[in-house]
């Protein structure tokens, strides 16, 4: 019962926030396992260019990683890359809100 509860939270903190972003900026494919699979894509490209340059500072590695992300999204929800990163921006903004609001109502629990 614990694991779907967790996998029910990582669904909404991680996918949730790429869905509304990407709709909000109209991409053609907004279902949730596009998404899903949007965000796999763009974790293993990240890993993987990640792993190619040794000794990445955290602020280059912050914004190395929206574009990996953009074209991630681009490929796989349809859109274009200028508006593939403004998705990457929002989905950030929306999950550190939703992560706020999930820490809120827990720590009042």
């Amino acid at each position: 019962m614990e694991l779907i509860i967790f996998v029910i939270i990582i669904v909404a903190v991680l996918v949730l926030p790429l869905k509304m972003a990407a709709a909000m900026m109209g991409a053609r494919n907004t279902g949730v396992f596009h998404c899903l699979f949007a965000l796999l894509l763009a974790v293993i490209v990240q890993r993987i260019v990640g792993g190619m340059i040794p000794g990445v500072s955290e602020n280059l590695g912050i914004l190395l990683t929206i574009p990996l992300a953009a074209i991630a999204y681009m490929l796989v929800l349809g859109t274009g890359f200028m508006k593939a990163i403004i998705i990457a921006l929002l989905q950030g903004l929306i999950m550190i809100a939703a992560m706020m609001l999930f820490a809120g109502a827990f720590a009042s629990l």
